[in-house]
């Protein structure tokens, strides 16, 4: 019964098996049929290159998408103005539809449109010529002979992308245009986009930065296409011959070729990467088309028009009445049931049987391939993976659990996972749902693309059960389910409700992501009940702060803990808030006022830090922002505002700390004055100055008198002036006048300063007057040993009857006359 179907094509099988009976009323003849890849969607559109009669039915041009059983899922009416150049279907089951005024639409399954952009100014006047849509990108021929490409539409999504420009075409094809074919960049060695371009008889490589010619073709060629593995290229020329070249870089076989003797160009698809389809609408008045593989072909008569869809296993027919599917027989199924066949395989499926009706025979079958029984049970195992049929799959899993009965140790890993699989399989196959994935293309896309694939067309329930039956997390599908919830018009006390009930006990799951998505549909009371239960308050924060809702995103940024939350929540309020409201908020909370003074003083932001401080009475505060101020002010009149201001601040406080900051204000006051006049009289700079460096300055400008008037003035001690007068003096090399100041009177810092301040200017002439003066012995004999006068420094060591001086004056003196006198020094304070 299994192999009555199949067809023998050289050393292969194949078959074309009905996987649905369409639902839908679709005339291929007149309407474009795109059908997504992997069991996809179709989208249906009237074909506006074809006259058709119009009626009630037609007057309007519809868009609509169909399950691949044919079930109506959504669809729109069409502006016939916008001209479609490319509609097709790529990653994650989005339609990309291409206008001929360079605007790129993006749908999805229910014609909501996600996105759209447009492939620039450029394009648009040049006008499209001819455009292709690949799994993630668009590339466009244009009038004028240039080639664009959308590298990425998901880029689109995140508005980050971008139209670029590809090499320019080699050649001028004028009215013909050329044959083209997209290698996707998973498949290329340089992981970019390729084309293949045949113009002229030339087969061109082009990709993003050069263009190689590949081979001169026998004759021009007038269509191609690219196997799903990326290493085969298609071509059908002009003549009505089938060429299929590598494109993989192998050369090591001579390419396949097959005279079709056809006038018209066929429809070319790829049955997976195995051989190619040659489909013609109207052949000999009847749809045909013909499989070529490995040099062998077949022709096979179809009952009405079909669009075909390449899938990595076969070839999907899509009629006005079936979908069907076409691809090649699995090795362990032909061994299983090819006609006389002998495998173990087989024989385990017949003892099977024997087993059911009761019959001795099935412990013979069993005993006759006992050696063998564990493939045995391998082959049924994956040959029921195969089938669609589900009793075909019961027989076979029946066979694979009957024979290991007999097995001592084997591993059932494989049957479980088998088990499993074809039930999630013949969940989705079900004509309600419409996936008809073979198990290639199952394990190809993953469970994972599965489940987004079911939750994206809302069958939320399904997505559960697979997860719940596959012991696999669910958060993804309950969190999609709510987020479609709020879309709905549920009652708010409601909807949330019926969200709260379902989720509130499932671990993982973003109540935050909910509530944004309820706020962006307007059910701003769901998105903050949700919120209340979201258990991450880095999650939950931030929703609160795009929903207005500052006051309670500021409680739980305080309850998390957490500062980095806190400040967020206050800069939104500062941003969006009026200053009063703001300032209402904050101070009603301790620790947010707290972290809001911290955050003005790292930002600087001393007009909101002076208003704080006024509103909580911290004169102290207040005065210092004001000297702040001031302090950072350039201009004089705004200077003396801010110390103005300051002192009022201050003059409030009766705190002895705070009088004593306002005397310094008063004082800075006068002393910046002072230098206003100074500069006016002597045309120098002293604005920034301290009183000391205006001291110094005065002095150095030969200023005494106004130096002497600052020093009383200001109160500036005795110590400190004759220090700026000493170095002033110093640096003058005024020595006369250094000298008589040293007998003004007696110096209050004593005369080590004086010898300091020569010496520094390496003058020890000079400094040999001040060392006699200075009353203590040990700094005496240290400047004498520093001007090398070791003989003076042993005197006064001697002198003192001090041993440890003179001691410190024999290693350093350098001297042996000194030396010597030095020795007899010590032998007479020995005595």
């Amino acid at each position: 019964m299994i192999a009555a179907h199949w067809k023998n094509i050289g050393n292969s099988t194949y078959i074309k098996k009905e996987i649905y009976s369409m639902e839908w009323d679709v005339d291929l003849k007149q309407q474009v049929a795109v059908a997504a890849p992997f069991a996809g969607p179709i989208a249906v559109m009237r074909d506006s290159t074809k006259f058709v009669e119009v009626n009630s039915q037609n007057m309007k041009p519809y868009l609509k998408i169909y399950t691949a059983a044919g079930t109506l899922m959504s669809q729109m009416i069409w502006d016939s103005s916008k001209k479609i150049v490319a509609m097709d279907w790529i990653e994650k089951e989005r339609l990309v539809l291409v206008l001929q005024d360079a605007t790129v639409l993006i749908y999805n399954i229910f014609c909501e449109l996600k996105t759209q952009f447009t492939l620039g100014d450029v394009v648009r006047q040049e006008e499209i010529l001819e455009c292709k849509i690949w799994s993630d990108g668009i590339v466009v021929l244009t009038s004028a002979a240039k080639l664009y490409s959308v590298p990425s539409i998901n880029d689109f999504f995140e508005e980050n992308g971008k139209v670029i420009r590809l090499p320019q075409i080699p050649e001028e094809f004028g009215e013909k245009r050329p044959e083209w074919a997209i290698l996707e960049p998973q498949f290329s060695l340089t992981q970019s986009l390729e084309i293949y371009m045949s113009i002229n008889g030339t087969l061109y490589l082009i990709d993003e930065d050069k263009v190689e010619a590949q081979l001169d073709s026998t004759d021009i060629l007038l269509k191609m296409e690219i196997s799903p593995c990326g290493k085969k290229l298609a071509c059908f020329d002009r003549k009505g011959t089938l060429l299929i070249l590598n494109i993989d870089g192998s050369h090591s076989s001579a390419p396949e070729r097959m005279d079709t003797k056809s006038p018209k160009v066929p429809t070319l698809k790829w049955c997976g990467s195995d051989g190619i389809v040659m489909y013609w609408d109207s052949i000999a008045k009847e749809p045909v088309f013909i499989f070529f593989s490995n040099g062998d072909w077949a022709k096979i008569t179809l009952e009405q028009p079909v669009s075909l869809v390449t899938e990595i296993d076969g070839v999907r027919i899509i009629s006005d009445t079936t979908s069907e599917f076409f691809h090649r027989v699995s090795d362990v199924t032909v061994d299983l049931f090819k006609i006389g066949t002998t495998s173990p395989s087989s024989i385990l499926y017949d003892a099977t049987e024997h087993f059911i009706n009761k019959s001795p025979q099935a412990d013979e079958s069993i005993r006759s391939i006992r050696d063998s029984l564990q493939d045995a049970v391998n082959s049924c195992i994956l040959a029921a993976g195969y089938e669609f049929s589900g009793a075909e799959q019961s027989k076979l899993l029946k066979a694979a659990s009957f024979g290991k009965c007999f097995l001592d140790s084997y591993n059932p890993l494989p049957f479980v996972t088998m088990c499993r699989n074809l039930r999630v399989l013949n969940a989705v196959r079900h004509h309600e749902i419409g996936i008809p994935l073979s198990i290639q293309q199952f394990r190809y896309i993953g469970i994972d693309e599965l489940i987004d694939r079911l939750i994206n067309r809302r069958k939320h329930l399904l997505a559960w059960r697979i997860c719940d039956y596959l012991k696999i997390k669910s958060d993804v599908v309950l969190n999609h389910w709510a987020c479609t919830k709020v879309r709905t018009d549920i009652p708010d006390q409601e909807l949330s409700q019926i969200i709260i009930k379902k989720l509130e006990s499932v671990p993982g799951i973003s109540f935050a992501n909910i509530a944004s998505q309820a706020f962006l549909s307007g059910r701003s009371k769901v998105a903050t009940k949700l919120l209340e239960y979201e258990p991450k308050a880095a999650e939950q924060v931030p929703p609160l702060i795009k929903m207005g809702e500052s006051g309670m995103a500021l409680n739980k940024a305080i309850e998390s803990g957490d500062t980095d939350l806190v400040y967020l929540v206050l800069l939104s309020m500062k941003r969006n808030l009026e200053i009063s409201h703001f300032l209402e908020v904050t101070f009603s909370k301790t620790v947010a006022l707290d972290l809001l003074i911290n955050m003005c003083k790292q930002k600087n932001d001393l007009p909101l830090l002076r208003e704080i401080y006024d509103i909580k009475g911290q004169i102290r505060e207040m005065s210092n922002i004001f000297l702040t101020e001031a302090f950072r002010n350039p201009d004089l009149d705004g200077r003396m505002k801010a110390y103005h201001k300051a002192i009022d601040c201050l003059r409030q406080s009766k705190d002895k700390e705070d009088q004593s900051t306002l005397k310094n204000v008063e004082d800075q006051i006068k002393l910046e004055m002072l230098q206003k006049e100074l500069e006016t009289s002597l045309q120098e700079q002293f604005e920034g100055m301290s009183i000391s460096d205006t001291i110094y300055k005065l002095i150095s400008l030969n200023q005494g008198k106004r130096a002497n008037s600052i020093k009383s003035e200001f109160k500036v001690p005795d110590k400190r002036f004759w220090w700026i007068k000493i170095k002033a003096l110093s640096i003058m090399c005024d020595w006369e006048e250094l000298m008589k100041f040293s007998k003004d009177k007696k110096s209050p810092i004593g005369y080590e300063p004086f010898v300091e301040v020569c010496l520094e200017q390496k003058n020890q002439i000079e400094a040999l007057k001040y060392i006699p003066r200075i009353t203590e012995s040990l700094p005496k004999v240290q400047f004498y040993i520093q001007i090398s006068y070791f003989r003076e420094a042993a005197d006064i060591a001697f002198k003192e009857k001090n041993v440890d001086l003179l001691n410190l004056v024999a290693k350093k003196c350098t001297n042996p006359e000194v030396l010597k006198v030095i020795e007899q020094m010590f032998q007479q304070l020995r005595r």
